[in-house]
């Protein structure tokens, strides 16, 4: 690409939505151009906040200055909104989950492939540096062999999220919704996926789950424990036994510091590059990312493969299978 500047718009003007677009414009060389809704009225009042276009889906995606488009409506609608940007052959960054289920994110990298687009989970989480870090630690063998791990990842969702938490229509529940994130961490923190899933959980009145506990074999063996809720202070911590020490990540959503802790006595604390790399917003990282990937003509980003993120569906299957919770329009 000449032009630096990599130009964005978005689907849906949701909350996750303005967290992206503030992410985007501080962003260097990235612009943020345009935003669509099926709520008329959002994108308007979305615009107007930004400074931006307000569009419908079907012009948005016609719209030869718009680089990559991230898709920030709920999830249940991700498939969709994807493969009809895909048919116009528009790049995209997916918010997590990327899909509802496994079949869906398949069709996705399908299409990104025979069109020969961009696309990339957004899971922020994954882009931060302290994340990328704290997998080179692991795989240096910085605590030796890791044999267990534990997550935790809960706490009371914002009045603002619970009516679609709530909501199976929209594919509502902590697992899709949260549980995601221990989930996709601890796959890449080991470099590996599990080989056996098992889950059980407390259903909700509506029939969705509100706290579940899977536990994760992956090759090694590592055995993994993973509690998440949004009705429960659960806080959000990883931690990492290996049989030379262990990795504790606190609050890996609220600030850049982990804690490696080795038998023989060494203990190394990474604080991030400059002070809290989330501090400001955390999303930056993956529009860097984003950004940089289609500077460089990439068709996925290395942090998280398409492969991976279609594996990592089929393990949230696996676990909504245990519980078992399925959706009537799947």
């Amino acid at each position: 690409m000449t032009d630096p500047t990599i130009r964005w718009g978005i689907l849906g003007a949701g909350v996750i939505a303005h967290k992206m677009a503030e992410a985007i414009n501080l962003a260097k060389d990235n612009q943020l151009l345009a935003v669509a809704s099926r709520t008329p009225n959002k994108a308007d009042a979305f615009a107007a906040e930004y400074d931006i276009t307000a569009e419908t889906y079907e012009s948005l995606l016609t719209r030869d200055d718009i680089d990559v488009v991230y898709i920030a409506t709920t999830h249940n609608f991700h498939a969709d909104n994807a493969l009809l940007a895909l048919e116009h052959g528009k790049n995209l960054v997916i918010e997590k989950p990327f899909t509802v289920n496994a079949a869906e994110a398949q069709a996705i990298v399908d299409k990104a492939r025979a069109t020969k687009c961009f696309v990339m989970e957004a899971i922020w989480t994954r882009f931060l540096p302290s994340m990328l870090s704290l997998k080179e630690h692991i795989s240096e063998g910085a605590i030796g062999q890791v044999k267990a791990a534990h997550v935790t990842f809960g706490g009371i969702a914002p009045d603002h999220y619970r009516g679609r938490l709530y909501d199976p229509a929209v594919a509502g529940g902590v697992t899709l919704d949260m549980g995601i994130y221990p989930v996709s961490m601890l796959c890449a923190a080991l470099g590996k996926l599990p080989e056996v899933v098992s889950a059980q959980c407390v259903f909700t009145d509506t029939g969705v789950d509100e706290i579940t506990s899977f536990q994760l074999r992956f090759p090694g063996p590592v055995l993994a424990t993973v509690n998440t809720s949004f009705n429960l202070m659960l806080g959000q911590e990883m931690t990492l036994y290996g049989d030379a020490g262990t990795l504790a990540y606190e609050n890996f959503q609220g600030q850049s510091e982990y804690t490696l802790k080795q038998i023989e006595g060494r203990e190394y604390t990474h604080t991030g590059t400059v002070g809290a790399e989330n501090a400001e917003n955390g999303f930056v990282h993956q529009v860097e990312e984003a950004a940089r990937c289609l500077r460089a003509g990439l068709g996925e980003s290395p942090i998280i493969p398409l492969d991976e993120s279609v594996a990592i569906m089929k393990v949230l299957d696996q676990i909504r299978a245990k519980l078992p919770l399925r959706y009537d329009f799947e």
